[in-house]
């Protein structure tokens, strides 16, 4: 019995032996000290190493965002704006991303200077509109919205982009080319 105890012991002993290493590594990179180890643990900030946000993909400080939105559509330029305590009306609420995909055109189409969002709160899919600063300018809004068929419109407070501005319209479709005459 003993034996076998010793034996185990030294088999062991002999694995985690060789398992580290105390020499400089032979890759040819030389060995970090503990000093500059941390300095880079002190000067390391993560959000340096975060990925740039692509165009129309929400993410925690685009506009487009709210608190927790992972479905995004259409991101203003953010590059003029700073996030500042607003307000957005709120239109259309859905568990089904295509209803509200559908009711997201159909505003743009009523109202096509201003901002709308499809953003994802769990469970549903909600439409809001605007970059509003105070409450008067949302409120007038979701009048607007409710007189043009939207009774659930409504004032929600949010964080949104102060100098955004309006939402580009569209480019005009372009004119149909003259058919030649067939005689």
């Amino acid at each position: 019995m003993y034996f076998r105890i010793a034996g185990c012991a030294c088999l062991a002993a002999a694995l985690l032996g060789g398992c580290s290493s105390t020499q400089p590594s032979s890759a040819g990179h030389p060995a970090v000290t503990e000093d500059q180890t941390r300095a880079a643990e002190n000067s390391f900030r993560p959000s340096d190493h975060d990925p740039l946000p692509a165009h129309g993909q929400r993410t925690a400080t685009s506009p487009a965002d709210s608190t927790q939105a992972p479905v995004q559509e259409e991101s203003p330029n953010t590059s003029s704006g700073e996030l500042v305590q607003g307000f957005r009306v709120q239109a259309f609420s859905s568990t089904n991303i295509d209803d509200a995909r559908a009711k997201k055109q159909d505003l743009e189409l009523l109202f096509p200077g201003e901002w709308f969002y499809l953003e994802y709160d769990s469970p549903s899919y909600k439409i809001r509109a605007g970059n509003f600063v105070n409450r008067f300018e949302a409120d007038r809004f979701a009048r607007a919205m409710i007189e043009k068929g939207f009774p659930d419109a409504w004032t929600v407070p949010e964080k949104v982009y102060a100098a955004i501005g309006r939402r580009p319209l569209p480019p005009p479709p372009p004119a149909p080319e003259p058919q030649p005459e067939v005689k």
